[in-house]
């Protein structure tokens, strides 16, 4: 039992993960938080539900058409939305909390009701032992991995994310040595709508997707983000797949109905005892 329940909460933290790397990126080149990477999931889910409705095709290739569109909408938003609010961070706060309630209530328009999600990576069952896992949950795992592997190829190894990295460390002298900071902060944006979009395609087959699954995921991720450290990528995959296996074991052997508490409790204990996460190494998060 405890094996089934581990591999379901990796598969779960995993998803918390992916949508936490949206708060890091933002967070890294701004020290700002970006409140509405989870309705972004949810947008993502949903829009991955039409492609596959209207168009159907290989999950590999669903999952690249949501992550390229997620990507302009981020660069779309960044530039006549989040630039306007970056005089202040409590402004932006709430301008993201705002744009995620606008995003939720779109979507709720056309999809007042929970609805099913094609099973577009499978129905089978693989046993590891005594666990039986859904092959959707292997293909969580495997992307979650996929790109994490890309981001830090893309930061390491490629002119743009070079840019990136340097203004994440200094946004002016970026600048003033050539860095075109706008351009960076935009494609910054358009990866961290990219990462939660797809982590909503990979979550849908296994669940029913609705226009409020982004509150509750983008809260987990939030904390996910703040345990392992909010400015730190290792920091966040570390606290996402803490945090879904702490979770999932809590409603495995105590209750279900303590679930959702996980998160919040492990939260406020790194504000309160650890601000900067156990990988962070930067100043604390101030939201």
């Amino acid at each position: 039992m405890f094996a089934q329940i581990a591999i379901g909460g990796f598969a779960t933290g995993c998803i918390y993960a992916v949508v936490g790397l949206g708060f890091t990126l933002v967070y890294r080149t701004l020290r700002m938080v970006n409140f509405a990477q989870g309705h972004v999931f949810m947008f993502g889910a949903f829009l991955g539900l039409v492609i596959a409705q209207k168009v159907p095709m290989p999950a590999p290739l669903l999952l690249l058409s949501v992550g390229a569109v997620a990507f302009v909408v981020g660069m779309v938003l960044e530039r006549i939305v989040f630039r306007r609010l970056y005089h202040n961070h409590e402004v932006f706060i709430v301008g993201s909390i705002g744009l995620g309630i606008v995003l939720m209530n779109g979507v709720r328009v056309f999809f007042p009701e929970p609805v099913p999600f094609p099973k577009v990576f499978g129905s089978n069952v693989v046993e590891f032992g005594t666990a039986r896992v859904q092959q959707a949950s292997l293909w969580v795992v495997g992307c979650t991995i996929a790109l994490v592997v890309l981001l830090h190829v893309m930061f390491t190894y490629t002119r743009t994310g070079r840019a990136l990295r340097a203004v994440a460390a200094d946004g002016e002298i970026a600048g003033a040595v050539g860095v075109n900071v706008n351009r960076a902060i935009g494609f910054t944006f358009g990866l961290s709508f990219a990462v939660a979009a797809i982590a909503g395609v990979l979550i849908g087959p296994l669940y029913f997707v609705s226009f409020d699954m982004g509150d509750m995921v983008g809260l987990k991720a939030f904390a996910a983000a703040v345990f392992g450290g909010i400015n730190s990528i290792p920091g966040t995959i570390l606290g996402g797949i803490v945090i879904g296996v702490l979770e999932n074991v809590a409603g495995g052997y105590i209750s279900s109905a303590y679930k959702d508490l996980v998160a919040f409790v492990i939260l406020l204990i790194m504000l309160v005892w650890r601000p900067t996460g156990l990988l962070g190494r930067e100043t604390p998060i101030k939201v």
